[in-house]
């Protein structure tokens, strides 16, 4: 560590030490003029020296100065030295010629080199040794996967300039390793040329292999095309659940711009029955413009699978909303569409998840979830937060009451819920294993444990009913 740092340490000593040498010699160059000059005569001279001095004082004085190109910087000192020395006419000898010759000379081969890299010739010719790299290795990981992340596609990617030919070229290889390479370094591209974006998306729609279609359609996840970007949407209902991952977080990044050009397709995929095993269609980080949330709230009022994808879909969209800010406006708005009746049940049970993720389900709502009006899952999140957090006697009873009250319901996905949270929270072993998921439905333990919370609930009653009966009186 101390080595590699003393290393950095000696290169940018080098460097600066560089940098000053080529500034500062014009500056040189007119004082050995000068002092050649007989008694000192050439005032015009030794003006243009201390001229030239004042300006690389402050080149090397004004703010940002450093982190500047050197290019502009020698260009300018140069020509303004070779002026001063053409115009002041010094003695004309070796030196003067030489001088001349120097400060023309130098300019002109920066001007030149600047040139040179504005127009990407040297960058395309490092992406083009890049690819050349990747097309003749040998040694490729077992995974295919791992080839997203070696150290020469990263290198691609960063040598790729406005022209993706290099990597381009590495798709028409017929090793899987290769091609999924290529794409990797051609990640969310902006810049493409006419018929480039064309072809990925031909590999895209002709690879067999999941991980090249993926690694296609991230690739294209930049697309301002509206033809390509709806050719694109139909990979949301590819064989693959991986490429269906990757489409939608290709195209729901900027639904400001693109919503109206995937809606339908999205609409699609949601009603799918297929699909409903993956859950929210948005990615980790995502967010939705307002014409999407509109929709897929008024989605979550259909039936079938599309409501319940689409509540979950805009619960992750909240979810990310509220990472980033817990915003009291929204989460009021959530409160309200989590309150009232007419919400949809399937968007009000994930409203309820989230609301209970952020601590922000407050006791007059968490009353109002326990009535008996309200679905079974949400009176359960209820009581659960209830019985968590510091709350008086009063509440406290009401959802152990709502409890009882789920765990006598005809429905053993309720009872298993039930008696998890009777068990965590009130302390009652039902037969759940500590940090366990809950067994299957249909299984003899969930019979077990539905028959135990059962009898706990009405245990309870039996309790309740002799207290509440009056004692006999001894004479």
């Amino acid at each position: 560590m101390t080595g590699s740092r003393t290393q950095r340490m000696v290169r940018w000593l080098f460097a600066l030490l560089l940098r000053l040498t080529v500034l500062l010699l014009p500056t040189f160059i007119l004082l050995a003029a000068s002092l050649r000059e007989p008694a000192f005569g050439n005032l015009m001279l030794w003006t243009g020296t201390v001229f030239q001095a004042a300006v690389c004082f402050l080149s090397f004085m004004s703010r940002g100065g450093w982190q500047q190109p050197l290019g502009p910087s020698v260009i300018t000192l140069y020509l303004i030295a070779l002026t001063w020395l053409w115009f002041a006419k010094p003695v004309d000898d070796w030196y003067t010629s030489l001088s001349k010759g120097l400060l023309l000379v130098t300019p002109l081969v920066v001007f030149g080199f600047q040139t040179l890299n504005e127009t990407g010739a040297p960058r395309l010719r490092r992406a083009n040794l890049l690819a050349r790299r990747l097309a003749d290795r040998k040694d490729w990981p077992g995974d295919l996967a791992a080839c997203l992340t070696l150290p020469e596609v990263k290198a691609l990617r960063a040598a790729l300039g406005p022209d993706a030919a290099p990597a381009l070229a590495l798709l028409r290889d017929p090793r899987p390793e290769v091609r999924v390479a290529a794409l990797a370094a051609l990640e969310f591209r902006k810049d493409w040329r006419p018929g480039q974006a064309e072809l990925v998306l031909q590999v895209a729609q002709s690879a067999e292999q999941p991980l090249i279609r993926a690694a296609a359609v991230t690739a294209l996840g930049n697309l301002d095309d509206r033809v390509l970007v709806e050719l694109l949407a139909q990979f949301l209902h590819d064989t693959s659940r991986e490429v269906r991952r990757a489409a939608a977080e290709a195209l729901l990044w900027d639904t400001d711009r693109r919503w109206s050009w995937i809606r339908f397709a999205v609409r699609r995929v949601l009603a799918d029955p297929l699909f409903f095993n993956d859950g929210p269609l948005l990615a980790d980080g995502q967010a939705l413009c307002d014409e999407a949330v509109k929709d897929l709230t008024a989605w979550c009022a259909e039936k079938g699978h599309l409501a319940a994808r689409a509540a979950q879909t805009l619960a992750a969209h909240y979810h990310r909303r509220l990472s980033d800010n817990l915003d009291q406006k929204t989460i009021a708005a959530l409160r309200a569409q989590l309150a009232d009746p007419h919400t949809p049940s399937g968007l009000r049970l994930e409203l309820g998840k989230l609301l209970q993720h952020f601590q922000e389900l407050d006791a007059p709502l968490l009353e109002r979830l326990l009535e008996p009006s309200n679905p079974a899952t949400l009176r359960l999140i209820a009581c659960e937060t209830l019985l968590t957090e510091q709350t008086d006697e009063l509440l406290h009873n009401r959802a152990v009451s709502a409890l009882r009250d789920l765990a006598r319901l005809p429905n053993r996905e309720i009872a298993l819920a039930t008696a998890n949270v009777v068990q965590r929270r009130l302390g009652v072993d039902l037969g759940l294993g500590l940090g366990l998921p809950l067994p299957p439905v249909h299984s003899r333990q969930a019979a077990e444990i539905t028959r135990r919370v059962l009898q706990w609930s009405m245990q309870n009653d039996e309790e309740d009913l002799e207290a509440s009966s009056p004692q006999p009186v001894r004479l």
